[in-house]
């Protein structure tokens, strides 16, 4: 009985690990998409990787999108400029209510007046398939409090992570 049953234990962790290595690797496509997209200022591109429920939040797709254009306008006016946006390991996820939702750490670096601000952030990645088709959530101003109101399929098995400061680094003059 032990011989037959670990050889079909062996290939059901195969396939769990299989499986949650694509979903990784799926996460990590379409996180790289999206940080190209924010490098380059592509508004269109930045909303095709939202959470619907985001856009629908902020007021429609035209919205949204006026108050992205808006942002990256303050963002000129104030000679803040986008460098590198790098996708870090380890990416968390778990099911939850139907979806796929991945916890991805990124680290951000911004030109700015005098220096560059690296910032170190999470991202939540949501799918309903857990393939090819991932929805973004920035967690600058969310916490384990308020993100129940923005993912509603959000379970609490993932945990946010504290903030950090962004860290400046001055010029060399």
């Amino acid at each position: 009985m032990l011989k037959r049953l670990v050889p079909t234990i062996i290939f059901t962790l195969h396939i769990i690990f299989s499986t949650s290595a694509q979903i990784e690797t799926s996460i990590i496509e379409a996180a790289h998409a999206y940080a190209r997209a924010q490098i380059n200022s592509d508004v269109e591109s930045i909303l095709k990787f939202t959470y619907p429920g985001l856009i629908e939040q902020a007021g429609g797709y035209e919205s949204m999108k006026n108050t992205w254009k808006k942002i990256q306008q303050n963002q000129i006016e104030k000679g803040i400029k986008m460098q590198d946006f790098k996708v870090q390991e380890p990416i968390q996820h778990t099911r939850s209510n139907g979806e796929v939702h991945a916890l991805v750490p990124v680290v951000t670096t911004s030109k700015v007046p005098g220096g560059r601000l690296i910032s170190e952030s999470v991202l939540i990645a949501v799918s309903d398939t857990g393939n090819d088709n991932w929805f973004f959530i920035e967690t600058t101003s969310i916490d384990e409090g308020n993100v129940g109101k923005v993912l509603e399929n959000w379970d609490g098995t993932l945990v946010l992570p504290f903030k950090k400061a962004p860290v400046f680094k001055e010029d060399k003059k």
